[in-house]
């Protein structure tokens, strides 16, 4: 029997992140996860394609993501992109922007049909977003609904820079697999492994086949 050929992950990530702390009243303060993406893809041969965006409500995040229509399926440069990282604030099958809680049906439609095209993931940077039965309910609909090979995330609230490294140490080894959809779960217990606080944050992986 011929094996299935080993496939790696385009170089290619869209991240969408809300603005931090108190942006409404300090202007000068603006932290960001861009600089330790951006960080990453100097590590990678070829380097990783960055696409940011800031999303602060349901519309911005709808103009980009909506099927068909939204920039990232007009766009042809992002529309291969394998993962799509989501920084915010969170809580269980919920993210929270600087002006709004978006909650699981708007996120389910946010995202409806992305996985039927090509293979991808969603990775929800933020707190508590798998936490609990409510967490898993909404891990369980987002794929169904979304078509993604997966979604990843935590179950417990984090703290900004362990996450960080986390999500960095997890992302540097899925796009330096020569096969990483076939080896999603090795990946990620990998990062468990040898990243106490990934274990103590609860880094989820949730896959669909």
């Amino acid at each position: 029997m011929r094996r299935a050929k080993r496939k790696a992950a385009p170089r290619k990530l869209v991240c969408l992140e809300t603005y931090w702390g108190d942006h409404l009243s300090r202007a000068f303060r603006a932290p960001s996860v861009l600089p330790f993406l951006e960080g990453l893809a100097r590590q990678l041969d070829p380097p990783l394609a960055i696409a940011h965006r800031h999303v602060g409500t349901l519309s911005q995040l709808a103009a980009y993501t909506r099927r068909r229509e939204g920039i990232l399926w007009r766009d042809p440069e992002a529309f291969d992109a394998p993962v799509y990282y989501l920084s915010f604030h969170g809580s269980p099958g919920r993210i929270h922007t600087a002006l709004a809680r978006l909650g699981p049906t708007a996120l389910v439609r946010a995202f409806a049909g992305w996985g039927e095209h090509y293979d991808n993931l969603v990775y929800f940077g933020a707190c508590s977003v798998f936490r609990g039965k409510a967490g898993e309910r909404f891990a369980a609909r987002f794929l169904r609904e979304s078509g993604c090979r997966a979604v990843l995330g935590y179950a417990e609230d984090v703290d900004w820079m362990e996450s960080m490294l986390a999500d960095l140490l997890f992302l540097r080894r899925f796009y330096a697999d020569a096969d990483p959809w076939r080896n999603l779960a090795i990946i990620h217990a990998s990062v468990l492994e040898d990243f106490a606080p990934a274990r103590r944050l609860g880094l989820r992986l949730f896959n669909a086949r």
